[in-house]
């Protein structure tokens, strides 16, 4: 299924404020710029993005690196030192940022996607004039085992996005199709032979 969301094209296309979050190495670089986060004070500064499209800048109540992965609100300390807490379910905040670390920015933005339940915050793997492309980690238990995997949500330039796994029977490979339907030949042949594993490098080669 296509998702399409007109705020996020309006986002991308007035996106002055928000500092081209690009890896330059491996993805071990955004590894060493969270586990920074992680070890620092539970407040880093950092913004949120309101549903106009405005900013406010403050203090993000982080918490360490489980609070990352928070999918439904985000608290943001004025200077005042007043903490208010904005719902994404309600509508209150799009998405929400932290001050670049090791020269990396951490940014993150709200997605409604199906089923329901796992709607949320998807941190920005990379950003570009064709593909803008936003993951999350999600840890499954099976059996004794458990397993933790990417979840995708691939967003094009009209804004019509896409949200995935990487399991066999996600059909992956079907949706990033449908949001990259419009590429040359060679690239759409090419994603015909990507592997799971290589979905980032393959979106962030593309993604101009």
């Amino acid at each position: 299924m296509i998702y399409h969301s007109s705020l996020i094209f309006q986002l991308q296309a007035k996106e002055r404020f928000m500092t081209t979050f690009r890896f330059t190495g491996s993805l071990l670089a955004l590894l060493l710029a969270m586990a920074a986060v992680a070890s620092s004070d539970k407040q880093v500064p950092g913004y949120i993005i309101k549903p106009n499209g405005d900013t406010l800048w403050g203090m993000i109540d982080f918490g360490g690196f489980k609070r990352a992965t928070n999918s439904e609100y985000v608290t943001l300390i004025d200077s005042t030192g007043v903490a208010v807490k904005y719902k994404a379910k309600e509508g209150e905040v799009l998405g929400y940022g932290m001050k670049p670390v090791l020269d990396i920015r951490i940014d993150y933005l709200y997605f409604s996607v199906k089923p329901a339940v796992e709607s949320g915050f998807f941190q920005r793997y990379s950003r570009g004039a064709k593909y803008t492309l936003y993951y999350r980690m999600v840890s499954a238990n099976m059996g004794t085992v458990e397993a933790t995997s990417p979840y995708y949500v691939l967003v094009n330039a009209k804004g019509e996005y896409a949200y995935f796994g990487t399991c066999t029977i996600c059909g992956w490979k079907k949706k990033m199709r449908e949001i990259m339907k419009d590429d040359d030949e060679a690239v759409l042949a090419e994603l015909e032979e990507l592997r799971a594993k290589d979905i980032a490098t393959f979106v962030l080669r593309h993604s101009d």
